[in-house]
Formats: C-alpha cells, structure tokens, sequence
C-alpha cells in the first residue's frame, strides 16, 4: 500500500521550522503492533494559549495540527496545581491525597513504583524513556532506575552553555534528547518516551521584564509587532470577588503579580516572552515529529501534549497558580492516535478528564490491564468515539502546599465547589454556577437559594476524601 504524502514534506517550505505532522492513514497502521508512545508535557500552561483552543495572535502550527488530525479535549484539568504534586500524579495516577507528595513533603510512597506507567509499561515490554524536567520524587529505590534512558534537563538557566561556548534552549535540549532515544531505540521495540519541557515555567530568580520569561532562539523576534490585549479578568471587580486571604500582599497569587504583570510595561514584555516559550515548545516539538517520519515511526506513534497545571497571566490581579480558579485547574490536552479512523479525527470531546487518567490511558494504548490502584480512568473510549453514558460527572481537585492556602474541591459539569479549609477565620467556602456564571465572579456558598445545593456538594467532596486511600505514614496531614 502506498503511503500518503507527508504534510511534514508539502508545507515545510511554508512553515520552515513549525512543520506540520504527516498525516497517516488509520489502515496504514500495523494490525497487532503495540503503538508506540510520545508524551509531551509543558509547563505552566493554561490551555487558552494555543491557537486549537482559540488563541488568534499566538503561533503553534504544529500543536494546532495533532489537534486538528487527533483530539483535543475542553474539559482537561490538572488534580492539583503545582508542578511537583501533578508530576506526581501523572506518574503514578494518584491523587495528592494518596501519593501525598508535594514540596517538602515525603516522597511518594515506594510501593507506588510498580504501578506508575513507566514500570508497567517497561514490564509490557516497552523501552522507557525521559528528557526534561523530572520535578518529583518517588522513595527508594525511586522511579528513575525504571528508566532505560534518562536525562534530567532543568532550566536555571533556562540556556546552557555548550561545550563551544555557544549557549543552548532547554526546550532545544529535550527535543534533542528526545531524537537521540528515538534514533537509538532497536527496531521493532515498542517505546515510551516522556518529554518534560520546562518551559513555560517562568525563571523566578531573575524578575527582570524580558528575562523572567526566557525563549529560545528558534522565537527571537516574535510577536514584537503587535499589542497582546490585557487579561480578560483583569477588572478590579474580579480581585474584589476572590476570598480576602488570596488579596494579601504577602500571599504568592499577589506577591508574583507585582514580578510580571503590575503595568502595561510590564506584561507586555513579559506576554509577548511567554508566547514565544510556547511557540520555541511547537518548534521543538516539530523537530521530534519529523524524527518520527525520517525513521518510519509516525504511523505506529500515539502523541499526547498537556501541561501539568494553568497559570494565572494577570487575570484576577493574579499570578502563580495553587488556586482553585479555572485559569489554574484547566490545561491543554491533544491526543493524536495515527491508527485512528479518519471520520473520528478533529473533534473535540467534553467530558471531564483529569491527569490522574494519564496512567491507565497509556497502559490501555499499551494493551495492558491498567492497575487497580489507578484512581483514574482510560480515556481510549473517548479517543475512539465510543459512547460513554456512565462518564464521571465531577473531578476531585485539590492543593496542599506549605506556602500557599490548602483547599479543595469538586469540578462538576456546571458547578464548582471548593473549600479553603485551614483558614484563620474557619473553613472558607467557595461554589460557582459555571453555567450562568463560567468567570466564577458571584460566590455562592451563603446564598440561602443554593443552601440544598451546597449541601449536596460538601457530602460529594467528603465522600472523596473518605473513599480516597490516604497517602501511606501522613496521619498528621489527614484532613
């Protein structure tokens, strides 16, 4: 059977270094073959900045492209946001509430390397690879001997100086860790390969406009030549509605604001740096597609992009993330299936999903029997367009970190509900319709017409946390 003409070959005079995927024929897939895996994940990125999701000023050809012949899902959210616990989770398909780990907290329980997708992939038979930024810890022996290719690539500085003395991109680096596993990896030996881009994780020790945000060269120039509108949610009206105690000058969602986004000065500066973080993340990752084509891979690879948690670019008067708002919880995800059915490819799917479905996701592709212990769901139903009448209709979320206010909650289909529980002032309570109200200014917790409703909401969230397994040896941090 002849193959179809690359996309990668017709339009790259067009798109130079942001080339498109080939595109492949689900017949054109071998029948029986385990698929390969590419798992991309960013960092600090809401889903709103790609140009799939309806981003019209930045430029990601080739993440709109997996979007446009895959899936791309709207309702994508991270368990916890913070990219230490995420990690975690994504790992080891565990709520924080299970696995427990977080900055400054005890590692991941040792019992739970077995079941993490790496080492049930690798026992399936797969080789196992990773380039990036690791940013978790599992306990001894730890996840990283599981690993038959591993190189940590971490930003500070984000440009690393080369053996000449010319300086390198990080998102470069782990594109180009991210080839030499593929061109290494033995014929006909299924892989998995994690790429953990630090971008677009700002470089929070250098608050400096134009160096907070640190592109790589592949973007310099970009997006000088236009004006980034101000954040949506940046009206005073929005600070005024979120819970005094994250209005504080001293709580990181203000504190981190005054670094980046405080004038007009600023966040254009520093905008215009972050788009181009996410466009140098396309181009890196275009360079690993064509790697997959060059090498005859590109009709056996399943490609999937996230990030581990959103990001707070200005709106509310805010930074960081660690909250319980949408710009925080909500992140991108693209899944591109090369065996998938043409009329299955370019939609887009609804239902709530969370990062703890990465695990039993990438061992169902794998055809194993995703583990028990996995506290999320395969989403290889939703990819394939099967009907699914009993999805799950809320997400458990959560964040519990030293520095910042421990909440959590529930994501449901239209409504929203979150609790700050170890306030000064007592347990703080936050519920949103976000049908009516998908900006989440109007609090409805103490509003008597909603009391049934909070009622209903509050029994939800215990009954997660009551079913839930609680993290191994961390009774002191039962809540």
């Amino acid at each position: 059977m002849n193959k179809k003409p690359s996309l990668f070959t017709i339009f790259a005079p067009l798109v130079g270094a942001a080339a498109l995927l080939a595109t492949a024929t689900s017949s054109a897939a071998t029948k029986g073959t385990p698929p390969n895996i590419i798992f991309l994940l960013a960092d600090d990125q809401r889903s709103d900045v790609l140009g799939c999701y309806g981003n019209d000023l930045i430029k990601t050809p080739t993440l709109d492209k997996l979007a446009a012949e895959g899936v791309r899902f709207t309702n994508s959210f991270c368990q916890v946001p913070i990219c230490a616990a995420s990690r975690a989770s994504i790992f080891s398909g565990l709520t924080q509430h299970s696995h427990g780990y977080n900055f400054g907290e005890l590692p991941v329980p040792a019992e739970y390397i077995k079941t993490s997708y790496p080492a049930l992939l690798k026992d399936a038979g797969y080789r196992i690879g990773f380039a990036g930024k690791y940013g978790m810890k599992f306990a001894r022996p730890g996840l990283q001997p599981e690993f038959d290719f591993f190189k940590g690539i971490n930003r500070t500085p984000y440009l690393h100086k080369m053996p000449d003395g010319s300086k390198r991109h990080e998102t470069d680096l782990c594109a180009d860790a991210a080839i030499e596993f593929i061109e290494s990896n033995p014929k006909d030996k299924p892989f998995c390969m994690s790429v953990s881009f630090n971008a677009s994780h700002a470089e929070d020790g250098d608050k400096r406009p134009g160096y907070h945000f640190q592109w790589p060269e592949s973007t310099d120039g970009m997006y000088e030549d236009i004006t980034i509108p101000a954040p949506r949610l940046a009206n005073e009206k929005f600070n005024k509605a979120m819970p005094p105690f994250l209005r504080e000058k001293s709580n990181l969602n203000t504190l981190r604001y005054y670094w980046r986004w405080d004038t007009p000065e600023k966040y254009q500066t520093n905008i215009r740096a972050y788009y181009r973080m996410i466009s140098g993340i396309d181009n890196a990752i275009a360079r690993i597609l064509k790697t997959l084509e060059d090498k005859g891979l590109d009709e056996n690879t399943i490609v999937i992009y996230s990030a581990d948690n959103g990001f707070m670019l200005g709106d509310r008067g805010t930074a960081g993330k660690w909250n319980h708002y949408e710009q925080s919880l909500n992140v991108p995800l693209i899944i591109y299936d090369p065996r998938l059915a043409d009329d299955k490819r370019g939609r887009v799917i609804d239902q709530l999903v969370s990062n703890i479905d990465f695990a039993p996701t990438f061992s169902d592709f794998a055809g194993i029997k995703p583990s028990e212990v996995h506290q999320g769901l395969s989403l290889v139903p939703l990819i394939e367009g099967e009907s699914a009448p009993d999805w799950r209709t809320d997400i458990f979320v959560e964040h519990k970190f030293k520095s910042f206010n421990d909440w959590r909650g529930v994501r449901g289909e239209r409504y929203k509900f979150a609790v700050y529980h170890e306030e000064k002032d007592g347990p703080y309570e936050c519920l949103y319709d976000l049908e009516k109200d998908p900006d989440e200014l109007v609090n409805l917790a103490n509003n008597p017409e909603y009391k049934e409703l909070r009622t209903k909401m509050l029994r939800r969230l215990k009954s997660y946390q009551d079913e839930l397994p609680l993290a191994p040896q961390r009774g002191q941090n039962k809540r």
